[in-house]
């Protein structure tokens, strides 16, 4: 709710971010020439080489910062939030350098220099950032860049709003007045703001009073009545935002767009920036391309193994729920006898004491191969899913698949988890998974993977999987 300045601002804040960025740049290398008296083999080195580097640096660390949508919305945004996200853009910095720095073969680049930029980057940017957040919240205050809105409706909604922005000073936000439905009723004040006329008197009031935006505070029955107050809304130049309890208690994210001259918003379970989506999806190919290559060996010697130790197929097909609870097949390496699945209705009672819910799991089944239980007990059974996820059916992080033959068995609330597609890896594993025997708490787990889905939680999870892997932890 800015007036009319939020290119502004975001410019602003994106050049300052620059110039920031370019004297932590100088800075680094005094700071590093003073901690090369103490790492062997380091020389002193002189800014003129790296002009170049520089402005890589900047512009790397820059498009990071965003892509975490750090020059959004000014206004509504505390210290906390600049300063995750420029942790993020930090850690996200410092792998992308040094990877082009081993990749293009940049020898003379000292990995001293990147990680002392990276430290000193980020402090500068915090400072930077804090005197920015005061800066603005000082001006505010004195009334500087306020925004003057007009309600419309002293209703319930309105007052809940009305008390959010009133703890809040800093935002700038002040109300010139209410409109209500019938100005009979004998209000003249309405959450200490005047009321300045009825529905009918829009025209006349932002006539005469300076008013920066129109807020609908309505519920969702009387939102069509506000359709002709919009288009005078629209007429006089004025922005409007709607606040209803239409959609209240929904978890779904909006999306508005228009199609043909028709108005249509779009609401989603879960994310719908498809920036970050199709980053996600890139990094599931590159990384699951990249493991397959490298891991090539040892699923050489895993199949010989298997051969060796047991009769039957190396890859055991996996019938799965994918996104939308579209089906696919997936692989993974045999770690049972064959036929193991006609031995499964058998074995379901004793399910029961060790998982509740959908997931067939037992500690210990007679099915496993002595191979299998190794194979299990490191995941390394589960790598061939790899090649599902470069196929698109799978992810490298999502919720933990559901076979085919256990849909019946998921409760309505469920279902959510299939608006994205399955992980390799998925919160549970990295939450206990030998500790958690209940699959209504797994699909707790998953929904507030998706509910709470960022890049970052992916990143976070897909490190947190190596140390459960390594130490066997996962079974």
């Amino acid at each position: 709710m800015l007036k009319q300045r939020p290119k502004v601002l975001s410019y602003t804040a994106q050049i300052l971010d620059v110039c920031t960025l370019i004297v932590a740049f100088f800075l680094s290398f005094p700071f590093r020439h003073f901690l090369v008296k103490w790492i062997p083999y380091a020389s002193k080195i002189n800014f003129q080489d790296f002009y170049v580097f520089m402005l890589l640096s900047v512009f790397v660390w820059w498009l990071f910062l965003r892509l975490q949508e750090v020059y959004g919305l000014q206004r509504l945004i505390s210290f906390k939030y600049f300063l995750v996200k420029i942790l993020r853009s930090s850690i996200f910095t410092i792998f992308t350098l040094l990877a082009i720095v081993y990749l293009f073969k940049w020898t003379k680049v000292p990995r001293g220099l990147i990680i002392v930029f990276i430290l000193t980057g980020f402090s500068c940017l915090s400072i930077e950032k804090y005197l920015w957040i005061k800066c603005l919240e000082y001006l505010r205050k004195k009334g500087k860049g306020c925004s003057d809105v007009l309600i419309v409706g002293a209703t319930e909604i309105a007052k809940n709003f009305v008390n959010s922005i009133s703890k809040l000073s800093e935002w700038g936000i002040k109300v010139a007045g209410f409109l209500v439905n019938n100005i009979e009723s004998g209000l003249d004040q309405f959450c200490e703001a005047p009321i300045l006329g009825s529905f009918q008197d829009l025209t006349e009031v932002l006539h005469q009073n300076p008013v920066d935006e129109v807020i609908f505070a309505l519920p969702a029955k009387d939102l069509e009545d506000a359709k002709e107050m919009m288009e005078i809304c629209e007429v006089e130049g004025v922005k409007t935002r709607i606040i209803s309890n239409f959609f209240s208690g929904l978890v779904f994210k909006a999306d508005a767009d228009v199609i043909q001259g028709i108005p249509i918003i779009t609401y989603s379970p879960t994310s719908r920036k498809y920036w970050k989506i199709a980053i996600k999806r890139i990094a599931d190919i590159v990384i699951s391309f990249v493991a397959l290559i490298l891991l090539s060996p040892l699923f050489l010697v895993i199949a010989i193994l298997i051969k060796m130790t047991s009769h039957g197929r190396i890859f055991y097909e996996w019938k799965l729920l994918g996104l939308n609870k579209k089906p696919f097949t997936s692989y993974k390496f045999r770690t049972m006898v064959e036929h193991a699945e006609e031995i499964e209705k058998q074995l379901r009672q004793e399910n029961i004491n060790e998982m509740n819910g959908v997931y067939f799991k037992l500690k210990k089944d007679s099915r496993v191969t002595p191979l299998g239980r190794i194979l299990r007990k490191l995941s390394i059974d589960e790598l061939p899913q790899l090649y599902s996820v470069i196929k698109g059916d799978m992810s490298l992080v999502g919720p933990r698949p559901v076979r085919i033959v256990e849909k019946d068995e998921l409760k309505d609330w469920h279902r959510r988890r299939f608006c994205v597609r399955p992980g390799v890896t998925s919160p549970w594993v990295v939450s206990g998974k030998n500790k958690i025997n209940d699959f209504d708490d797994i699909a707790r787990l998953d929904l507030s993977y998706i509910d709470k889905w960022s890049l970052w939680l992916d990143a976070k999870i897909l490190l947190k999987t190596i140390p459960v892997i390594l130490l066997g932890k996962n079974n």
